[in-house]
């Protein structure tokens, strides 16, 4: 467990302490600059809970009193230092205010220098004062400083206000300066003050005997009066008095100081805007038209109030850009065009909002000049965003042609790629800068392709003449004569043919969006399947890229094209390089991974599992297939779990194959349990095959029965393991979207199978053949059958209503519950509509309408007839057959997170008794409640992981039957947790609780019931504020007075809420159980 500052508080002053007095100066200097990155981390924190005091063994107060000596020794420092310190104090003193008025996670604390934490302020103010009094000019100004650091503490002090304020007058530029710091931060606490220093500071910026560098550093000071609407616009007034009186060189400045106060006040924006929009004027110096100009893009772009800016400001940047004008203004002007437009969106009609597209292009085409890249990209994101929005407004549908404003923008887009990659290969060398702004506009376009997924044909015809024209130019740059001349071409055409071969990979993203984008809304048409076609001929058959790139443009392309008859080549092709060319299979492999197409081997070889004819019934070919998957898929997992670090840096790769494990071997053991019913086939007419049950006798009837439990059993794991693939979809943090998408893909179809297994022989009827049937169990399997509709609506309703309302309606004609199911919204996530999800959706619709069918042909089930009963056991079983084949027949992807290795977000739960404070045992008294403080730290987080999360919750139970044997108490307290292949039935339960707390927590606010106890478990949900170090410390009461004497484990599972109100749940790799005593006192 990590210390907290407060922890840390008493080491620290002593440390400073000892370095202060050595007389070596670079120790000194060392030491406080060390102490004030501490005092910045003890800033961030929040209050101190009494956990944390009990945890660390400190006394109440302790902490304030060691900060107070901090200060002490660090205004002692001031004092009897040398300038050279004096300054060393006073950087770490600013460093520590900007820190503090930096938004940070924890908001309501402000710091360790609030006036109510430094309880000897007048001490520190009473030093540092007569150091100001005996000092000279450069020492009073770095007095100064640290009074407007020390400004929540010093607001109230009269003899510091007045020294102040009478400093603002000094004949020292240096001295005006450090107390006119010092007044703005006392004017951001205190409005009285603000006044005051208002009149001041009219007769400053007036002064003629006042340095020039005086008065500017009035005039910014205007800035920072008050915080308050009335002050703020009694500072606007004045300071626009000024703006007319004042010289050339200071007007700059006050236009800059009243726009950061108009920024703040809703009523005196437009008046602000008006007064910048009058200098933008032709007549104006060009540094008042560039400052006027930069404030607009301020305003505007930071406003915090609605505000609508004019048209006249409009016509003028629309004026200004089509002439000539340096690049720091054209920018500028480019972004107040940029948010002048996004603002008035949706107040433009289609005809207003084309013509200013026009005018756009032209001023984006101007705007292509500019020496700067990241200018040139600007503009074109402006064209990309404006258009589309304004062509995803309901008023503006997409009509297939090229008119569209986001047509446009793509036609835009491709020409510029064309011209800047025809550029790039006229060169003798590579360009970088101009590469970058390459993959930069072809990101632009992906990002375009996204927010109008409409326009997927129109960019994929675009992306195809773009495609030709740059394989039909490299074919002409790298051909020529031989010799010297044909030489340098040659060297030439391989930077052309790497560039090329670098930005064809890029391009097959866009063209994977289009497609994708096209299929969402249905099947491609043969008009998109033929051009696909095409694309994939022409790179393939251009000799001039590189063979990795054929390979790719094959893979992703083929499924969605009409060219099987190029399959045998292309595979012999791939095979060829694959195998010769180690340099292009590394970069293959690594393309293929990073934009998470790749596959592992396992994927391939159960597809082949699945490429079986109809006529192929003989199910040992699927078992022998099956278990050679899993003796791979279990060396794979070995493998990894040698590799497997404290760290958990292959927890999600060996999370995922353990998964993919299980799921195999139980739909092995489903073919094992088919093989036993006996199929074959019969001849009918028109040399057609039917399959069909062999019945013999009764025998078949009790052999079917028999496979009801094994099934359910099946089915009950299945439905197990999908909630696994839920449960490892939301325990990484930093995971991306496609890849919880592919996990919540295997986690649908695993309740699909769930589903079909557990309804194979539900409505044969077979129980009552069963030698002892058991009407609880009976009873347990109708809730168990319920729950599979459930789980499985609740995966499917938001991508097939239909078949979920069939379910429903199965669910209420079967067992009589309501149509209504509730979605756990913070479990399941929007699948994506991607193929393997078709797939499924496809698999689901059958399994539930031959349920369906089977329900009704059950209907007309009578006692004793067998005939019925062999027939619905036959469909059944033929049924989950059929489901399994298909299932087979899906290429699951692998999700790209699987090949990101890194270090695993994880957390440590640290406890002990609040009474006794033994952190060695935690024991508790007969018939008493356990009473624990608690310290929760995450492992493993990065900083921008961090700073997202709002709360960390833990839920702790403990149960009669958790009780640990006498010899076994001590190496289980020591035990560690580690890596298991399946997730602890536990952990799911916990999970769920965790979630309906969290939920309704936050919907309502309070939850009540955090604490549960029956008599025979014990359960409390903990939540936690997290720190700067991602710890938390809180305490909870578990009430096991009605345990017996001995050792008990309480299991506890953790998880978080981020900004987004999304929930995370965080893996325990480093701490097991808290295991606690029940003992009578000695």
């Amino acid at each position: 467990m990590e210390k907290t500052p407060a922890a840390c508080a008493m080491d620290w002053s002593i440390r400073l302490d000892k370095a202060l007095r050595s007389s070596n100066p670079g120790k000194r200097t060392e030491a406080i600059e060390e102490v004030g990155a501490r005092l910045e981390w003890w800033s961030q924190e929040p209050e101190l809970m009494m956990a944390e005091y009990d945890m660390f063994g400190l006394v109440p107060g302790e902490d304030k009193l060691f900060a107070n000596a901090i200060l002490l020794r660090l205004a002692d420092a001031f004092v009897s230092g040398d300038k050279h310190t004096k300054l060393c104090v006073v950087k770490i003193l600013l460093s520590e205010l900007k820190q503090r008025k930096m938004k940070s996670p924890n908001r309501k604390n402000k710091g360790i220098l609030l006036g109510y934490k430094v309880e000897n302020h007048l001490e520190l103010l009473r030093r540092i004062k007569l150091c100001f009094n005996s000092g000279d000019e450069d020492i009073r100004a770095l007095a100064l400083v640290l009074f407007g650091c020390w400004s929540d503490f010093a607001k109230d002090n009269a003899e510091i206000r007045y020294l102040i304020l009478s400093s603002v007058v000094s004949c020292h530029v240096l001295e005006v300066k450090a107390s006119l710091f010092a007044a703005g931060c006392f004017c951001e606490i205190s409005d009285d003050f603000a006044c005051v220093l208002l009149e001041m500071l009219v007769n400053i910026v007036l002064s003629s005997e006042m340095p020039l560098a005086g008065r500017l550093a009035g005039v910014r000071s205007f800035a920072k009066l008050g915080r308050s609407s009335a002050v703020s616009s009694r500072a606007y007034e004045e300071g626009l008095k000024l703006v007319s009186g004042l010289a050339d060189d200071t007007v700059p400045t006050m236009l800059i100081s009243l726009s950061i106060i108009a920024s703040r006040s809703a009523l005196l924006i437009s008046r602000q805007v008006d007064l910048l929009h009058s200098f933008l004027s032709q007549d104006k110096a060009l540094p008042l038209q560039a400052t006027s100009l930069r404030c607009l893009h301020i305003i505007l772009s930071r406003r915090r109030f609605r505000f609508s800016p004019p048209m006249e400001l409009m016509s003028s940047m629309f004026n200004m850009l089509d002439g000539e004008l340096p690049p720091s203004m054209q920018c500028d002007a480019l972004h107040i065009l940029y948010e002048i437009l996004m603002s008035k969106m949706l107040s433009f009609s289609p005809s207003e909002m084309h013509a200013c597209f026009t005018k756009l292009l032209t001023v984006v085409e101007i705007s292509m000049r500019s020496p700067f890249v990241s200018d040139r990209l600007f503009a074109m994101h402006v064209v990309a965003d404006i258009s589309g929005k304004f062509t995803r407004r309901r008023d503006m549908p997409y009509d297939g042609d090229d008119k569209t404003l986001a047509s446009q923008a793509i036609s835009f887009l491709v020409a510029r790629i064309t011209l800047l990659v025809n550029s790039v290969l006229k060169l003798n060398q590579p360009d970088m800068e101009m590469e970058k702004e390459i993959w930069s506009l072809l990101k632009i376009t992906f990002f375009l392709l996204n927010e109008c997924p409409d326009l997927g044909e129109f960019a994929l015809h675009k992306l195809h003449l773009l495609i030709n024209c740059l394989l039909n130019k490299d074919e002409v740059l790298s051909t020529g004569k031989e010799d010297l001349t044909g030489h340098v071409l040659i060297q030439c055409g391989r930077d052309h043919r790497r560039i090329l071969s670098k930005f064809m990979v890029c391009v097959s993203k866009v063209i994977i969006l289009c497609l994708k984008s096209m299929v969402k809304a249905g099947p491609l048409s043969n008009q998109v399947q033929n051009v696909v076609r095409l694309i994939i001929e022409d790179v393939c058959g251009c000799t001039y890229i590189d063979y990795y790139v054929h390979t790719v443009y094959y893979l992703l392309l083929q499924p969605h094209a009409n060219c099987h008859y190029m399959l045998k080549e292309m595979e012999e092709e791939m095979k060829i390089q694959y195998c010769s060319s180690p340099k292009e299979r590394s970069v293959l492999l690594t393309w293929l991974e990073s934009n998470g197409s790749s596959a592992l081997s396992i994927v391939g070889d159960i597809g082949e599992v699945g490429k079986t004819t109809t006529k192929e019934i003989n199910l040992h070919h699927y078992i022998e297939s099956l278990d050679e998957v899993c003796k791979i898929l279990q060396a794979s997992k070995e493998l990894l779990f040698n590799r497997i670090t404290p760290s958990g840096q292959h927890y999600f790769q060996m999370q995922f194959l353990s998964l993919r494990v299980n799921v195999i071997e139980i739909v092995l053991h489903a073919f094992k349990l088919l093989d036993t019913v006996s199929f074959q086939e019969d001849n009918i007419r028109n040399n057609r095959l039917k399959r069909s049950t062999v019945v013999q006798s009764a025998g078949h009837l009790h052999h079917a029965a028999s496979l009801v439990q094994p099934l359910t059993q099946l089915s009950t794991r299945l439905m197990k393991l999908a909630q696994e693939y839920d449960l490892l979809a939301t325990s990484f943090i930093d995971i991306d979207k496609r890849s919880a998408m592919i996990i919540s893909a295997h986690a649908l179809s695993c309740s699909a199978l769930a589903f079909i297994t557990g309804f194979s022989l539900f409505f044969a009827n077979l129980d009552s053949l069963q030698q002892f049937p058991n009407l609880g169990l009976l009873k347990l399997q109708s809730n168990f059958h319920a729950m599979l509709i459930h789980d499985l609506v609740a995966r499917l309703w938001h991508i097939d209503q239909e078949t979920s309302k069939q379910l429903l309606l199965l669910l209420k004609t079967c067992f009589g519950q309501s149509k209504s199911c509730n979605v756990p919204q913070a479990k399941i996530g929007r699948l994506e509509y991607a193929y393997e999800v078709r797939s499924i959706i496809m698999i689901c619709q059958s399994a539930v309408k031959g349920v369906v069918g089977i329900q009704n042909a059950a209907k007309r089930l009578h006692d004793g007839n067998d005939e019925i009963i062999l027939q619905i056991t036959k469909d059944g079983l033929g049924l989950q057959l059929d489901t399994v084949r298909n299932w087979l027949n899906i290429s699951f992807r692998t999700p790209r997170y699987f090949f990101r290795v890194r270090p695993s977000v994880s957390c440590q739960l640290f406890a002990m008794n609040r009474d006794c404070g033994n952190g060695e045992r935690i024991s508790v008294l007969p018939e008493c409640h356990l009473h624990l403080d608690l310290c929760l730290q995450l492992t493993d987080i990065s900083p921008e992981s961090r700073v997202r999360l709002t709360k960390l919750y833990c839920i702790l139970q403990c149960k009669m039957s958790y009780q640990l044997p006498c010899q076994t108490t001590d190496s289980e307290r020591k035990t560690q947790a580690v890596l298991p292949d399946q997730t602890d039935d536990n952990v799911l339960e916990l999970n769920e609780k965790l979630v309906k707390y969290v939920n309704n927590y936050d919907r309502f606010g309070t939850n009540d019931k955090n604490h549960t106890f029956d008599g025979q478990i014990a359960e409390s949900v903990v939540c936690f504020r997290l720190n700067g170090k991602g710890q938390g410390f809180s305490t909870c009461i578990l009430d096991v007075s009605m345990f017996p004497l001995g050792s008990y484990k309480i299991k506890w599972h953790a998880g978080c809420m981020d900004i987004d109100g999304s929930y995370w749940s965080l893996n325990s790799l480093n701490s097991g159980p808290v295991v606690f005593t029940i003992q009578k006192s000695r």
